[in-house]
């Protein structure tokens, strides 16, 4: 079910045990392990976790935007309506990104070439995809800047990157990201740079555009306020796993994984006065160095001795499911197995 109630159409995205490995100048280490997750038509699925948990890396390689060759994806498959994507050559990769698939970055500072006008740029999936002609591209530019809220979109089209606020950037980011509809948006992290009034404005304005489209989103952050404002169903992601998958109700109001409730119990709290926050004790681990056994076990206050020694699998609860050996009798299936 999605946030309007209603039934889950089809199935854009199937991401099916993701392994992403880097080669690096102290060996190989795999930020990504074993991720499995969908994303439906009209849905937006959240990803959350701290930085270094592997969600980045996780819309890269589906992006298929791994720095090559260092990064690759090592196991697992990637399907977009069924299609496998994950190992395309870049020229039919450059096919999708931009039509069936689209990104909105973090900095559009960073996305966006600061030598090129907003119309070049934003023209540039236009000419890839649509035979339109040059003043037609022009008009559906300048309709979309509208469409997104940006004013004076005529005068706008021929400004430069440094010429607009961090807002106005980031709505032309996300112009370009839906010039030609594309079936899946990934959003990562993309109100992370905008002060607070600007970042309702961004996460409306995403919400409006995807339920008219009717697309699927997958939306990256660190900040739960966001997800719970925009997102259907939420996986927390730690060490490069995903420790818990859930609806965004369920998980604001009965997180199982220790991360989880750690995470919800550092949000601060209305009509509550204290003079500390909660926080998680340490830091997410590198990957070359996660432990043995869960990888949350160096950090979780009901660790034991079978988390140090034992990896857990995803386990089916009753609303969700579960990364953690204290929910081992309460199972109905094992969802993914230990790798």
């Amino acid at each position: 079910m999605n946030k309007e109630g209603g039934a889950l159409n089809n199935k854009i995205l199937e991401v099916k045990d993701l392994q992403v490995r880097f080669n690096t100048s102290m060996g190989t280490v795999q930020p990504v392990r074993g991720v499995d997750f969908q994303v439906h038509e009209g849905e937006t699925l959240g990803i959350v976790g701290e930085s270094g948990c592997g969600k980045s890396v996780t819309s890269l390689a589906v992006m298929g935007l791994l720095p090559s060759p260092a990064g690759y994806i090592a196991e697992g498959e990637i399907l977009l309506e069924g299609k496998r994507i994950s190992h395309l050559k870049e020229r039919e990769m450059r096919k999708l990104r931009g039509n069936d698939i689209a990104m909105i970055f973090q900095e559009p500072m960073t996305s966006l070439n600061p030598v090129f006008t907003i119309g070049e740029q934003l023209s540039e999936p236009l000419r890839q995809h649509t035979e339109l002609s040059k003043k037609e591209i022009r008009r559906k530019i300048i309709e979309m800047l509208k469409l997104v809220g940006i004013p004076r979109a005529e005068e706008i089209i021929d400004e430069y990157p440094h010429q607009l606020s961090g807002g106005m950037r980031q709505r032309v980011m996300i112009s370009l990201a839906m010039l030609c509809k594309p079936k899946l948006l990934i959003a990562d992290e993309p109100t992370t740079a905008l002060d607070v009034t600007i970042q309702a404005q961004i996460l409306d304005l995403m919400k409006k555009i995807k339920s008219e489209n009717q697309m699927a989103m997958l939306l990256i952050t660190h900040d739960l306020g966001v997800i719970a404002e925009t997102c259907d169903r939420v996986i927390v992601m730690y060490a490069g796993e995903i420790v818990e998958n859930t609806d965004v109700r369920t998980l604001f109001n009965e997180p199982k994984h220790p991360y989880s409730q750690g995470l919800l119990a550092s949000l601060p709290k209305l009509n509550e006065r204290k003079q500390n926050l909660y926080s998680i004790k340490g830091n997410v681990p590198r990957p070359d160095e996660i432990p043995k056994g869960c990888a949350f076990s160096t950090r979780c206050p009901h660790v034991s001795d079978k988390c140090r020694n034992e990896r857990p699998p995803l386990l089916k609860l009753n609303h969700q499911s579960c990364r953690c050996w204290l929910y081992e009798g309460e199972t109905q299936e094992v969802m993914s197995h230990v790798k």
